[in-house]
């Protein structure tokens, strides 16, 4: 059984005045109660509610006037009517008027008869009104009569008839809900029109019908209560299960109360249960009138005070039920007739409930419904914050309010979580996933230091993959605590991030040279590329330069990116030009081979010291490795390649030094080059004929250095090719015949053929040179009349333009008296004038300069 209360009794009237009369019936207005009794008496008392030293509800009541009527009969029903000082008795089916003071009995000149029920409109204000309408039920005549009630009458508006003889009804409105023997109905007041509603069987079932609202009704149906509003549809709310065998209700927001003969029952119509079971014998009475709910016994009348919501809420929480707690706040605490505070108070009180229920949600381990409430409720972070001693702000501390105003009892996230280390992940997970929630909304205004410095925290502790994003996102961090997290953790890659994004670059890299040298260990930590790609983008020279030693020592060819991938807009300076550059890598010849190609392959640089110096150590490497026993044949081609093509892609070096040095090597292919820069084309190709025997290679070198020539210096090349071939070397062998043959008929070579004929040796037939004959006789043949026709072509354009020269010089030109100068503009005198190509015309002295037009100044030629 829950202890759960919504109201307690208070005795209101402990004794009736009469020892021989019982309670039959009650009516409150204000502080005035008539009690209706079984002897057919009227007894008014005022009572007056007060509260005792303890905080307890009180009630005194003094017994004003009582007054017997003459009709011999229990006394069924009271209606008040307060602003007329009236009283409406119901007593053996007649209705009697009394003043509602002295209990006079006034006469109106009707007597009605026959009355089985008599109910006011509960929709109307009845203070704001002088008249009032009172609905009458007759057995008699199947009738609901509205009657208008005031000060001196009491006489009939409307008469509506019924299917059958009405028990109990109540009006909200234009709509009267009314019980026959066998039915329910709904009555519109303005048309008469009757809706049955659902049948019943009065014999068996106590008939109830009470208005829960505005357009609302209660309704009996066996061990149900139904919701039926005044369309005559279900209402929104699920229906009650009623206990016992209840045959009177009462409404008070957001509860009904059930009577039976021996207690009386509570039930919440927020969440349709069974709130409160409170023992009352003898009941024969239940009423709610305005805030109060009225119950009687046979000799006494007590009154069930609703407990305070707060009270009430606190009591559910207790229990546990989180959401019945929530949802009665929610409703009451708006309602400002239930709440009695302001809109601010009510609103304040609110946002507490929702905090206690976020706290409880928590401790139940239903974290998004507790985000859900701290967020809607705008809880200060450091509250929860609180509950995790780690998070705490040195700089800043804070001192919990929540646990201090009884919110919850959560010391912190230990007994919360009772040293279950997995429910510990899952409220570390809640936390960051709240924070990261808030941080940018108005919940963290003024705290956004405490929320990110709390996240860094968390995201640390868990080693989350989100830590390096976070530091390097705008943050608000506070440096010591954060600091000290990273290093109690051992997130050194993290912490020097952290230096890195809070202006201090050298910090950072004293511990990621640390975890490279490994005297730190962090396996987050990229590695030495990582580094040296933060040096590559460092504004800070002289950081540079103090830890380029560093990283130089550590591994040269990857280092040399510090230098190579500098930020393209960077900004000029004394101590990271390339000849300071290169003056401090001369210590490191690999980092200076890779820095020199940066320059002349990459920055694209023609100063012949940056030339000279790379070929230099390209030809020092190529040496170094042919001496070298251990280097391997891959080696070395790689060396040559890099040599051969940097003699062949540049023409800045100086050729003079390199050939002095090359000539005495056997590096032919490379002195053929050098020869070829020194335009000494015969001593390269005999290298390549004659030492190396690399036909194709002497071949590709005719097309390399002619490239971009004109014809005369292509066939030059080519026609010296042709000589070595058709010369014996020093003067004695074979001729190279059948390369001189595929150089003839090769269809890139270019060829004078006169030349060709004045070296092909006599003895040759006309059959070996018969092919060379008739292609070089077509290619002449075909730029020959290539040459005429755009000869032709040119004196066609020639003509043209003549032609138009022509034209525009004949064209009439007429000066009349009345044509002016552009310039002086005065008439013309005489016949001679000047006229520009752009049609000014002008007097002759007003010609200054026959190329230059004196109004636009535009320029036609130089003048002669």
């Amino acid at each position: 059984m829950t202890s759960f209360r919504a109201f307690e009794p208070v005795p209101v009237v402990e004794q009736l005045f009469n020892e021989k009369a019982k309670v039959e019936c009650i009516e409150c207005a204000d502080e005035n109660l008539y009690i209706g009794t079984s002897d057919c008496s009227v007894a008014y008392y005022v009572i007056r509610q007060g509260v005792s030293p303890l905080g307890k509800i009180t009630y005194q009541c003094q017994l004003k006037r009582s007054r017997q009527l003459s009709l011999q009969k229990p006394v069924e029903k009271i209606v008040a009517a307060p602003i007329l000082s009236r009283i409406v008795v119901l007593c053996g089916g007649i209705l009697v008027v009394l003043h509602s003071h002295t209990l006079d009995v006034i006469s109106t000149g009707i007597k009605l008869k026959f009355v089985t029920d008599i109910c006011r409109n509960e929709s109307l204000d009845e203070y704001a009104h002088l008249t009032y309408e009172l609905c009458v039920s007759s057995s008699k005549k199947k009738t609901v009569s509205i009657y208008t009630l005031t000060e001196d009458r009491f006489f009939i508006n409307k008469e509506l008839s019924v299917p059958e003889a009405v028990h109990k009804m109540r009006r909200d409105g234009r709509t009267i809900c009314l019980a026959t023997a066998n039915q329910y109905y709904l009555l519109d007041t303005d048309n008469g029109k009757v809706t049955p509603l659902s049948p019943l069987d009065a014999e068996v079932e106590a008939v109830f019908i009470k208005r829960v609202g505005m357009g609302e009704f209660l309704l009996r149906m066996a061990d149900l209560a139904l919701f039926i509003t005044s369309e005559g549809v279900a209402a929104k709310r699920a229906p009650l299960t009623l206990l016992g065998r209840p045959f009177q209700v009462a409404y008070q927001f957001p509860y009904v109360l059930a009577l039976s003969h021996d207690q009386v029952d509570v039930y919440s119509i927020l969440t349709q249960e069974h709130k409160q079971t409170l023992a009352f014998q003898g009941g024969c009475t239940l009423i709610s009138v305005g805030d109060r709910v009225l119950v009687a016994s046979r000799r006494q009348v007590y009154s069930l005070c609703m407990v305070r919501l707060e009270k009430q809420i606190q009591a559910l929480f207790a229990e546990g039920h989180i959401n019945e707690a929530l949802y009665l706040a929610e409703v009451s605490m708006l309602n400002e007739d239930l709440s009695g505070h302001d809109e601010k108070d009510r609103l304040s009180q609110l946002q507490k409930v929702k905090q206690q229920a976020g706290f409880a949600y928590l401790a139940q381990f239903k974290l998004d419904d507790a985000a859900t409430m701290f967020q809607e409720s705008s809880l200060d972070v450091r509250e929860l914050l609180a509950l995790f001693p780690s998070l705490q702000s040195s700089s800043r501390p804070y001192q919990p309010q929540a646990s201090a105003a009884g919110l919850h009892k959560i010391t912190d996230v230990q007994m919360l979580t009772k040293g279950n280390s997995e429910k510990l992940e899952q409220v570390k997970s809640f936390v960051i996933s709240f924070l990261e929630d808030i941080r940018a909304t108005p919940a963290a205004h003024g705290k956004r230091d405490v929320v990110d410095t709390a996240l860094l925290q968390l995201y640390t502790e868990r080693n989350s993959s989100q830590l390096l994003a976070f530091i390097g996102s705008d943050n608000f961090c506070d440096n010591a605590d954060s600091v000290a997290a990273l290093e109690h953790h051992k997130r050194f890659h993290a912490l020097g991030l952290f230096y890195c994004f809070h202006d201090s670059a050298e910090k950072a890299l004293e511990i990621w040279t640390k975890i490279n040298d490994g005297t730190l260990h962090d396996e987050a930590h990229p590695g030495l590329d990582y580094v040296l790609d933060f040096l590559a983008s460092l504004s800070d020279h002289d950081l540079v330069w103090k830890f380029a030693v560093w990283a130089l020592r550590k591994d040269e060819e990857r280092s040399a990116r510090i230098f190579t991938q500098r930020p393209y807009n960077e900004r000029s300076s004394e101590k990271i030009r390339p000849d300071a550059i290169l003056d401090y890598l001369q210590s490191f010849p690999i980092a200076l081979r890779i820095y020199l190609e940066h320059l002349v392959f990459t920055r694209k640089h023609e100063k012949e010291k940056y030339h000279t110096n790379l070929a230099v150590l390209y030809l020092d490497e190529v040496l170094a490795l042919q001496s070298d026993s251990n280097a391997t044949e891959e080696q070395r081609k790689l060396a040559r390649y890099r040599l051969s093509h940097m003699l062949e892609s540049s023409s800045l070096y100086r050729v003079a030094l390199l050939i002095g040095r090359v000539q005495e090597t056997d590096l032919h292919n490379e002195c053929a080059i050098l020869y070829g820069k020194m335009e000494m084309h015969d001593k390269a190709l005999h290298l390549l004929v004659h030492r190396l025997k690399d036909y194709p290679a002497a071949e590709r070198y005719c097309t390399v250095n002619s490239q971009d020539k004109d014809l005369r210096y292509r066939q030059r090349l080519f026609q010296t090719l042709l000589s070595v071939y058709l010369t014996p070397a020093d003067g004695q062998g074979q001729l190279l015949v059948v390369q001189a043959m595929n150089l003839l008929n090769s269809s890139v070579a270019e060829f004078d053929v006169v030349q060709v004929l004045q070296l092909v040796p006599p003895d040759w037939s006309i059959f070996l040179v018969s092919s060379f004959m008739m292609r070089s006789i077509r290619k002449s043949m075909s730029r020959s009349r290539n040459a005429h026709l755009q000869h032709s072509l040119a004196r066609g354009e020639n003509l043209q333009v003549k032609g138009e020269f022509v034209r525009a010089h004949s064209r009439p030109l007429i000066i009349t008296e009345d044509r002016q100068c552009d310039v002086c503009q005065r008439p013309f005198n005489d016949a001679a004038f000047v006229r520009y190509p752009n049609g000014v015309i002008t007097h002759l002295h007003c010609s200054r300069n026959k190329s230059i037009c004196p109004v636009t100044g535009k320029w036609f030629g130089a003048s002669k």
